[in-house]
């Protein structure tokens, strides 16, 4: 068998967005220092490197699209896992609490074969306080939690009209991302008709 012509690597393609986004703003440079000249071969030049970070950005709304859609997924199956799981535990729960009330009514306190499996025993509750009023309860008992809470709403409103707050500031968070289907925004819009 004969084998196959191994194709050349194109590595523009393969350039990492940092890449490109650096040589943009070496190309923007150059125009500044120029003193916003720009001459025909830097023009091509910024087009080229421009369509480049652009098919990337394209390429990384793809990725993350299907990051999203595998997200869902996941999502779905961890919530059918836990509903599973919450199924077991409340069996486990119910045939527990069966047996107890067996070996109760029967007044039987273990369960012990020599060629059994298990040594089962019923053990006498724990015991628990229940408050049934904590206005009634003696001073000694009691412990004061004072709780301080900002009102963060109206310290960001008043730090927004340039009030000054003591022991608060005005903090932005990182800038993000926000990349919206053409597809969705059609069917948005097709909704609306």
């Amino acid at each position: 068998m004969a084998k196959a012509k191994k194709e050349p690597v194109d590595n523009s393609k393969a350039l990492a967005a940092i890449t490109i986004a650096g040589e943009l703003q070496n190309i923007v440079n150059s125009i500044i220092e120029a003193g916003g000249e720009c001459d025909d071969a830097t023009m091509a030049q910024l087009a080229t490197w421009t369509e480049r970070l652009e098919v990337k950005a394209e390429n990384i709304g793809l990725v993350k699209m299907r990051l999203e859609s595998d997200a869902a997924y996941f999502k779905q199956v961890e919530e059918a896992a836990r509903a599973q799981r919450k199924s077991r535990e409340s069996a486990v729960g119910r045939l527990t609490k069966y047996l107890a009330r067996c070996m109760e009514i029967a007044d039987v306190k273990s369960i012990r074969r020599n060629d059994g499996l298990f040594s089962i025993s019923l053990c006498d509750g724990r015991a628990g306080v229940e408050i049934l009023d904590e206005k009634k309860l003696p001073y000694e008992f009691t412990e004061i939690v004072e709780l301080v809470k900002p009102k963060t709403a109206a310290i960001k409103e008043a730090l927004q009209l340039g009030e000054s707050v003591p022991g608060a500031s005005l903090v932005f968070g990182e800038k993000y991302l926000q990349i919206r289907s053409k597809a969705a925004k059609a069917e948005g819009e097709n909704k609306d008709e």
